[in-house]
Parts: C-alpha cells; structure tokens; sequence
C-alpha cells in the first residue's frame, strides 16, 4: 500500500539533494555565508565547503531514496491511520 506521508517526505528531501546540489556547484556565493559553512571555507577553502553542501546533498538523496522505499528500522511500523484509508 503507497504511504502518501512517506512520498511527500522523500519528494521534500529529494529536493532539498538537488538545492545542495545546485549550490556546491553553482555559482551562488550566499549558502556560503552561513556561519558553518563560512568557518569551513575560511579555515580549509572554498573546495572543502563545496565538498560539504555536496555530502549534503548525496546524505539527503540516500535519505529521500530510502523513505520512498519504505525502509525503517524494524522497531518503526507506520500506523494504519498513517497509511490512508482503506479501498
């Protein structure tokens, strides 16, 4: 049965891989004001905190990926309210 909650939750996160994405490559420079990514492009360069928004957005794909794919840890099992109604 499709977990509709878990769809718009892979959807958020899949997105937010491809705005990490645009952004480790692109040529945006505000992302990299923000403070922890600032500290780390001043102390290790500008490489090393594209390197992270990056990780970022490979972490969130995974993430995105495995949620659409209804994997969780065994302890966790969706409610059947969760999952919509039943047809």
């Amino acid at each position: 049965m499709i977990n509709y909650n878990d769809l718009f939750v892979s959807c958020v996160a899949m997105l937010g891989s491809a705005t990490a994405f645009a952004v480790g490559i692109g040529p945006w420079q505000e992302p990299y004001r923000l403070r922890t990514v600032a500290m780390i492009a001043q102390r290790y360069g500008m490489p090393a905190a594209r390197m992270l928004w990056i990780t970022i957005a490979i972490i969130s794909l995974v993430a995105g990926i495995a949620i659409a794919r209804g994997i969780r840890p065994s302890y966790a099992r969706p409610t059947p309210e969760s999952v919509g109604p039943k047809i």
